[in-house]
C-alpha cells in the first residue's frame, strides 16, 4: 500500500487527473489531504504542521517506510523508486506546505528524503507527479511496458 500525505488546500478544481491515478491504482493508494495551519507567523505555521505531521504518522503510519518530498532531497530516477518502494510492504510519502516543515524534527520519524529536482511544484503537480510515478513503478513491477 502507498499513501500521500499532503498539507493543502482543496485542490477541487485540480483533481481530475489524481482521480485517474487513484482510480487505476485502486485501494494500493491512499492520498490524504490535511489542512494546512492558518494563524501565526509563518515559523508557528511551520511548528504546527510539522507537529500534526509527526502525530499522523506516528498514530496510523508507523509500520511505513516513511519518504519525505524535500529540495535537499536524493535525486533518483523511476527504476531507483521502483526498487526502494518495493522493498517495502508500505509506504508514505510526505509533502509538506509552501512555507515547509520543520525537517530536522522528522529526521528521526523518516526513512529517506527524495526530491523531484531542483524545480519546485505546486502541490497539486507534486501529488500527481507521486501517483503518476507509484503507478510506473507498479506496472514496471508487474513486468508491463510503461517507457515510450
Amino acid at each position: 500500500m502507498f499513501a500521500i500525505l499532503s498539507i493543502s488546500d482543496s485542490d477541487k478544481h485540480r483533481n481530475t487527473a489524481i482521480q485517474e491515478y487513484e482510480k487505476r491504482l485502486g485501494k494500493m493508494l491512499c492520498i490524504e489531504n490535511i489542512k494546512p495551519a492558518k494563524n501565526g507567523t509563518h515559523e508557528q505555521i511551520i511548528q504546527k504542521d510539522t507537529e500534526n505531521i509527526i502525530q499522523i504518522l506516528e498514530k496510523k503510519y508507523q509500520q511505513h517506510y516513511k519518504i519525505l518530498m524535500s529540495k535537499d532531497g536524493k535525486l533518483t530516477n523511476t527504476e531507483e523508486l521502483e526498487k526502494t518502494i518495493h522493498n517495502h510492504n508500505h509506504v508514505v510519502f510526505i509533502i509538506g506546505w509552501p512555507y515547509g516543515l520543520h525537517e530536522n524534527q522528522l529526521d528521526s520519524i523518516i526513512n529517506e528524503k527524495i526530491a523531484f529536482g531542483k524545480i519546485t511544484l505546486p502541490h497539486w503537480l507534486a501529488k500527481l507527479t507521486l501517483a503518476e510515478q507509484i503507478y510506473r513503478c507498479e506496472t514496471i513491477r508487474s513486468g508491463k511496458s510503461y517507457h515510450y
